[in-house]
């Protein structure tokens, strides 16, 4: 059974991984698409940055929206 890697692991594997593609795709002559790699990458960061943070929330924190529970009386 192939052991499970734990956040960093996977942060680490993930940041390993991009390294290698932005190597080959500026040795593949494509200097000129590093800047949308890195734009797509930006991407991916923020989202991943912003799905992170709602884990982190409580659940009973008041954001505005309805949740499981609360009370949605006018």
């Amino acid at each position: 059974m192939a052991k499970k890697l734990s956040i960093a692991g996977i942060l680490r594997l993930t940041s390993d991984q991009l390294k290698r593609i932005r190597k080959r795709v500026a040795n593949g002559g494509h200097v000129d698409q590093m800047q949308e790699v890195d734009a797509l990458v930006g991407l991916a960061k923020e989202m991943a940055d912003r799905q992170l943070a709602g884990l982190e929330s409580p659940a009973d924190e008041n954001d505005g929206s309805v949740q499981d529970g609360d009370d949605a009386k006018d």
